[in-house]
């Protein structure tokens, strides 16, 4: 495990010196690196891998609050966990301010040493456990990536992938269950230890551990939820009579914290007397894989990210759902490839590449539906954009 590195950033060299004694004196295998202002401290989080940000707030030019809400509108810094420190700004509503841009604890001076310390001790132990954690479930992904491309090379000429789909569609859903329940789990960890430090260092007030608990009770709803969705999915799906809108609102509703997490605008445009006799469970399977995609796309653009979501019965008296978000679209090179099995563009820790794969056969062999996917223009309150649309046609019975 490579050394924990902390960017302090401070326009008073006193405060880094200070900083930089403190830190060097009381932590071992802790790297240091000091920003003289937050400019110079965005620079370096392009360039080096920040684990800790300790950021004061009074800087001429761009202030503590600035810094840190460039820092969170940026995929490759908002994880970045931010302690501010300082010595002017002690009111509440500016500490209010500091936890609502997304910092984890708001510091005030004088703070006595150990305190201190203390404390970004137990952020970096949170942080060391989250890279084991990390490290531990690259090894699976690795793992598991090994064991397709083999499966591949012996099954090249089979691909008649149906029960073998079935199997990588439980190791999508852990690594799906794994990936959205790492940022509750640090979060439920965060609150649990400030809670358990202030009350060992007697700081503890009321109002926090109250505001504290009632976060750790909303994230493990989330994490109950989590669990309920994809434990539906399991159960082998009935032949059943639905209303269409129902199912795409419970589509939406099993993504909506991640959508709201990632400020994604979702408008639905639902012709609500369509009613349909299909597999109901599966049409929510194939559309939260399609709402995922979309959001994983959309993380890539700091515009205004939307999804769009329309039913209508077509010409052919055919039930069409259109989705189609304003990600930019996809590349012209991998379009004719998004359904193949095992093709992604993700990183491995995002999925194995078999979402869209699994979403087309629930389409087309389990609802005897279509579904294809391209890019388009279009216009949205007056401005242009440009994303991908999936289209999903279906029969009214089968």
């Amino acid at each position: 495990m490579k050394d924990i590195t902390i960017l302090a950033v401070d326009d008073i060299e006193a405060n880094r010196v200070s900083l930089q004694y403190l830190i060097q004196e009381y932590l071992e295998n802790v790297h240091l690196i000091l920003a003289s202002s937050g400019e110079e401290a965005l620079k370096i989080t392009y360039k080096e891998e920040i684990d800790i940000i300790i950021l004061d707030v009074q800087m001429p030019g761009l202030d503590g609050f600035d810094t840190a809400k460039y820092l969170k509108s940026n995929p490759r810094t908002q994880n970045i966990p931010i302690i501010f420190l300082t010595a002017a700004f002690k009111k509440e509503e500016f500490q209010q301010k500091g936890f609502q841009i997304g910092a984890v604890d708001y510091l005030t001076k004088p703070i006595e040493n150990h305190q201190f310390i203390n404390k970004l001790n137990l952020y970096i132990e949170v942080i060391i456990k989250n890279k084991q954690l990390k490290a531990v479930n690259d090894n699976l992904y690795k793992a598991l990536q090994k064991e397709i491309e083999l499966k591949e090379q012996i099954q090249k000429q089979q691909l008649e992938l149906i029960e073998q789909s079935k199997m990588a569609a439980l190791g999508e859903m852990i690594g799906n269950i794994a990936h959205q329940w790492r940022q509750p789990l640090s979060l439920i960890s965060t609150c649990a230890s400030g809670i358990k430090l202030n009350h060992e260092l007697g700081i503890s007030k009321e109002e926090e551990v109250m505001g504290s608990l009632e976060t750790i009770l909303k994230t493990a709803q989330i994490l109950s939820e989590t669990i309920d969705n994809f434990r539906e999915y399991s159960y082998k799906d009935k032949l059943a009579k639905f209303n269409l809108s129902e199912i795409i609102n419970k589509a939406i509703k099993t993504r909506e914290h991640l959508i709201n997490e990632n400020s994604i605008e979702v408008i639905t445009n639902l012709d609500n007397n369509i009613e349909l006799t299909n597999l109901p469970n599966s049409l929510v399977q194939a559309l939260v894989n399609i709402i995922h995609n979309s959001k994983d796309a959309l993380e890539k653009i700091d515009t205004k990210r939307y999804i769009f979501i329309e039913s209508f019965i077509d010409k052919n008296n055919l039930i069409v759902i259109n989705i189609k978000d304003n990600a930019g679209g996809i590349k012209t090179e991998h379009i004719n490839k998004v359904f193949e099995p095992y093709f992604t563009t993700k990183h491995q820790a995002h999925g194995i590449g078999l979402g869209l794969n699994i979403t087309y056969k629930i389409i087309n062999d389990s609802m005897y539906g279509k579904i294809k996917i391209k890019n388009i223009k279009y216009t949205y309150q007056e401005k242009i954009y440009e994303g991908a649309e999936v289209t999903i046609t279906l029969p009214f019975k089968i």
